[in-house]
């Protein structure tokens, strides 16, 4: 799994390397064309976010088959652990499925016009959504003991932690607080590549700068607020 995740990552990073380099060289004075290269990050784009909207499907319906009667192939704890490791994994499937999917469909409507590839981005997109909507439910279905809450409850964040356990609040945290660290990183140096782009092609980048900017600090504000001494 991780080794599977961390290819796609590589893959998504040299596609955005690839991209960044082609528009900058267009933009100079290079001979490097970006329509063709547009429209093949958008197909592979595409082809990826359905390969795993698929494998989440199946990941997804294998899971249900085994929680219904587990005992017909694993004990309680190996189930317990094999469920939970089984809904974060659709759920990464779901996310990044739904992100790419989005991206494709974004490429042709702004960059690139062609229908044929509009419309199969566009049906990608929405059946990543469904699928992810879809999943926002599945821990209830694996916890049906639990009195967990649903995503679009009121106060999710707290209900969700006074449901949880201490060892499991030690792991939310604990990863939540990674994701904001990564966050804050992946943003300050997404301005620091708008900002070279721009000096570099003299396309202004200034309102996508402005936008980082602002989620930066909205981000950093919020969280240094609720951690703070009440």
């Amino acid at each position: 799994m991780r080794k599977t995740l961390k290819m796609f990552l590589y893959l998504i990073i040299g596609a955005a390397v690839g991209l960044l380099i082609s528009s900058t060289a267009r933009s100079i004075g290079g001979d490097v064309s970006t329509d063709r290269f547009y429209l093949g990050v958008s197909i592979t784009t595409t082809i990826v976010a359905a390969f795993l909207i698929v494998l989440g499907i199946f990941q997804y319906r294998r899971l249900l088959t085994v929680a219904k009667d587990y005992v017909k192939y694993m004990d309680e704890d190996s189930y317990d652990k094999y469920r939970y490791n089984k809904h974060n994994e659709i759920q990464i499937y779901g996310v990044i499925g739904f992100v790419l999917s989005l991206v494709s469909l974004a490429i042709p409507l702004i960059t690139y016009f062609n229908l044929s590839v509009l419309l199969f981005s566009f049906i990608v997109y929405i059946v990543s959504i469904i699928f992810l909507t879809r999943t926002t439910k599945l821990i209830n279905k694996l916890y049906p003991e639990r009195n967990l809450p649903q995503p679009s409850d009121k106060n999710y964040t707290d209900k969700l932690l006074l449901a949880s356990d201490e060892g499991e609040r030690h792991i939310m945290t604990t990863a939540l607080y990674k994701t904001f660290s990564l966050t804050q990183v992946g943003i300050f140096v997404g301005i620091l590549l708008l900002i070279t782009y721009s000096m570099l092609t003299g396309e202004s980048q200034i309102f996508s700068i402005i936008i980082l900017g602002i989620l930066m600090i909205i981000t950093n504000t919020e969280y240094y607020s609720e951690i703070k001494e009440k």
